[in-house]
């Protein structure tokens, strides 16, 4: 059988980055260097980013989606409490 060539890649992150993302990765049952690799992997199937980058935060998201919901207009505050209640 023939032996794949490797080759090391060194990359500079935050403490603090790595330690979460450790975490996370050890909760998923691999380790941060078989996560790299399939970032790469799926990086080279897609021919770009495996994920789309934002600079949205997930608040300013749901402020976003709340923002484009349908209004609702209510006549008097019994309406509003009605409309809560039944959320």
């Amino acid at each position: 059988m023939q032996q794949l060539s490797r080759t090391r890649i060194q990359i500079s992150t935050k403490t603090t980055l790595k330690e979460q993302a450790d975490q996370l990765f050890d909760s998923l049952g691999i380790d941060i260097g078989t996560a790299v690799n399939l970032f790469l992997a799926q990086s080279v199937r897609e021919g770009g980013l495996p994920f789309r980058p934002t600079t949205v935060t997930p608040f300013e998201q749901s402020v976003l989606d709340a923002a484009a919901e349908t209004p609702v207009y209510v006549n008097n505050l019994d309406e509003m409490k009605e409309i809560i209640r039944n959320a």
